[in-house]
């Protein structure tokens, strides 16, 4: 599918939000009040993220169609406009999955992300990589999509669990991008993620110790340790808690 833009994730052109609150697009609201029903098999999953309501999340991500709220779901922040978000809805990945065949292979190409607009003055910006695969699995994919929204990183961690040598992470990797990337890279191969609170290579007590509420820093969360992940969530949300930020 073609990229005709970059889609906004706050909305400058609306008023700004009175109170913090979040609203759920018409298609989350609906997979919210029936989703053991909704994800019960294929063909009900597949009638409400039917292909017309997949292209038309992916055309809004790419620019190529108006962000709606009948898909996107919005999050409001006291004193600044609204954002955008992707909505829980499926099976909370790629909306193509299972949707699309058994042979599609699933990307990360429907998330929304934020662009430079987000990002205060003198801001710090960190990119927190768990479950970090190769770079080009993973990272690459993320560092271009943001500096083409005008970000561009002060400094990545990146944990993996299995025991890569550093030539294996970069392989297949854009040399402009592993220019960029290296020199601002802390990477831990054969290093697995863990729960302890405080632990360095918990990347919540990590982000935590390093993010100031004025920074712009972002986790990417795939160990596929459902188990961990779900702690590591609730490290996140207890840590928003004590900030009221993060």
């Amino acid at each position: 599918m073609a990229r005709c833009g970059h889609a906004p994730a706050q909305l400058h052109s609306e008023r700004r939000c009175d109170a913090d609150g979040y609203s759920p697009s018409a298609l989350e609201a609906d997979f919210a009040a029936h989703p053991v029903e909704r994800t019960s098999n294929r063909s009900q999953l597949c009638s409400l993220l039917h292909r017309g309501v997949r292209g038309s999340w992916l055309r809004q991500v790419r620019g190529c169609e108006a962000m709606s709220d009948g898909v996107f779901s919005k999050l409001c922040r006291r004193g600044e406009p609204p954002e955008f978000l992707e909505p829980l809805a499926g099976l909370l990945r790629d909306p193509r999955m299972v949707c699309e065949g058994s042979r599609y292979v699933p990307f990360v190409d429907w998330l929304l992300l934020a662009d430079a607009s987000l990002v205060p003055p003198g801001a710090r910006r960190r990119f927190f990589d768990a479950g970090g695969s190769s770079f080009l699995d993973a990272l690459q994919f993320f560092v271009a999509e943001y500096a083409a929204r005008g970000i561009y990183f002060d400094e990545f961690y990146v944990w993996e669990a299995r025991p890569l040598s550093v030539e294996d992470y970069w392989r297949g990797a854009d040399p402009a991008l592993r220019a960029y990337c290296e020199p601002r890279l802390h990477l831990f191969l054969g290093v697995e993620v863990v729960g302890a609170r405080g632990a360095p290579d918990n990347p919540i007590a990590r982000a935590e110790a390093l993010c100031r509420t004025t920074d712009f820093c972002v986790l990417k969360l795939d160990i596929d340790r459902p188990g961990l992940e779900t702690a590591l969530v609730g490290h996140l949300v207890e840590a928003v808690g004590r900030r009221g930020a993060f």
